[in-house]
């Protein structure tokens, strides 16, 4: 290892960027210069860009009423409803036909996207806030979706490629209030888990090395590191996706059978620290994946970004360079947002 401008490097992973400078005129006259600055991500070698932030202020949006309108009778997931509006897995894959730990219950999702695609709904409470999600309800949701996962594994016995994945609130693609995540196994990687598992294993072959486990090494107590709850470490991406990316790597975990209550616990601890960044810079609502690759050599890893409107007119924060260009842009500086985070994980 190697210290250079106040981050921990690993000797093969390098945190590459340049800036590029626009020159241009105010209509007063003065000369204005704004740098955009291109990270390239220290795996994949794709780009991102950090732009000019005007200030930008976001706000904590309120479903309060929405929750109203939605809840009891017209939801699926809600107590009264839950166990004749959704339907069962085959009895070969759950013997009871859902699966449930604590409130958390797991079932299938209507219109799958895999081979199998359990939906986990977290509590009996319709509309949870950021600020409401117990460590206990967490950590029951992701062990009905570990639960699940293990018993497709029975049946499954070629490889699979599997994710949890979780949607919250409307601005991130949720279509039910009521909180929920997806979790999936499916015989075909999606894009984003074909690029991990391409870049991992050449990285494997040309160093010998895992690259998630140099990569934690290379992050902590650097710039961006924010901190850990026992094996689960959290860090800011170098190259984000979106204006906030924390990176979350299980440490010498590569299956789901490795995953113990109480790391379930650490990492629920980690994810409210995460809450109450978001909160904090006016932001709810977020995509989180966590990748499970199956290979015993990678550790169970994931990314969580914030998912937002831009102005008075409920702008989407996604536009033409995410959407065609596949290059993500962030208004916030990674160094500055994970310097915020730190302070919720103490």
């Amino acid at each position: 290892m190697i210290t250079r401008g106040g981050d921990v490097v690993s000797k093969r992973i390098s945190f590459q960027k340049k800036e590029e400078w626009f020159q241009f005129y105010s209509a007063n006259g003065e000369k204005v210069n704004r740098k955009t600055e291109i990270r390239i991500d220290p795996l994949t070698k794709e780009s991102s860009r950090i732009v000019f932030d005007p200030g930008t202020k976001f706000t904590v949006p309120d479903y309060t009423e929405e929750a109203k309108e939605t809840s009891g009778k017209n939801c699926p997931f809600c107590p009264d409803n839950i166990m004749t509006m959704t339907p069962e897995f085959s009895k070969e894959v759950v013997s009871e036909g859902r699966v449930q730990v604590g409130e958390a219950i797991l079932f299938p999702n209507l219109f799958p996207y895999s081979k199998y695609n359990g939906v986990v709904v977290f509590s009996k409470e319709h509309y949870v806030r950021l600020e409401a999600f117990t460590k206990e309800m967490i950590t029951n949701a992701f062990q009905a979706c570990q639960t699940f996962l293990q018993q497709v594994k029975k049946v499954e016995k070629e490889g699979v490629y599997t994710s949890i994945n979780w949607n919250y609130l409307p601005y991130s693609g949720g279509s039910i209030l009521h909180p929920h995540m997806h979790v999936l196994v499916s015989e075909t990687p999606t894009n984003f888990q074909r690029t991990i598992i391409t870049h991992t294993k050449r990285y494997q072959e040309e160093t010998g090395a895992d690259y998630f486990n140099e990569l934690y090494h290379a992050e902590k107590d650097g710039e961006r590191w924010i901190g850990e709850h026992g094996n689960v470490g959290w860090f800011h991406a170098f190259s984000p996706k979106s204006h906030n990316d924390f990176q979350f790597i299980f440490k010498d975990k590569t299956s789901l059978d490795d995953i113990t209550e109480g790391d379930w616990e650490d990492f629920a601890k980690g994810l409210q620290a995460i809450f109450a960044t978001l909160t904090e810079q006016g932001m709810a609502s977020f995509n989180m994946v966590m990748h499970i690759s199956g290979d015993e050599a990678l550790p169970i890893t994931g990314r969580f970004i914030p998912r937002l409107t831009i102005g008075g007119l409920g702008t989407s924060d996604i536009n033409f360079f995410q959407s065609l260009h596949q290059e993500p842009l962030s208004y916030k500086i990674p160094e500055e947002v994970a310097a915020l985070a730190r302070k919720h994980f103490q």
